[in-house]
């Protein structure tokens, strides 16, 4: 779910540069490395694959092409560091509420709590949700 911008501080951009730089540019819960700014995909390619980290069988997927077959395609997403609010609360910039995660666990760590924020998020836009409207008659 794309987030909801008017609810991050005007600064959300500096602060989640500040989380993943303390990172290391590494994923907080699995480890993964994520690819930082200005690097371009082939020199990430190359750090990862010097690294003997395991994650180089991670950077391509074999996808089919109508066109030349079975092709291995970058898996760019798999690498992008985002930074999660423990709490949920866009609010709280706390750095103890803040951790730097690859885009895989950030959608881990979020599920749980989906519903409750498509509901939420429905509610602040002023729109009602059918199902509860049928519950009360």
């Amino acid at each position: 779910m794309p987030m909801d911008r008017a609810r991050y501080p005007k600064n959300w951009e500096e602060i989640a540069h500040q989380v993943k730089q303390a990172a290391g540019w590494r994923c907080q819960e699995c480890d993964r490395p994520c690819r930082p700014p200005n690097m371009s995909w082939f020199d990430f390619q190359e750090a990862i694959e010097t690294q003997e980290s395991g994650w180089s069988d991670d950077l391509f997927e074999e996808v089919e092409d109508e066109e030349f077959g079975l092709v291995s395609a970058p898996r760019f997403t798999r690498f992008v560091l985002t930074v999660a609010h423990l709490d949920q609360d866009p609010g709280n910039n706390d750095p103890a509420n803040l951790k730097a995660l690859c885009s895989v666990c950030h959608l881990r760590h979020d599920a749980p709590y989906r519903e409750a924020n498509r509901r939420a998020k429905l509610e602040r836009r002023g729109q009602l949700n059918l199902l509860e409207v049928g519950k009360d008659g």
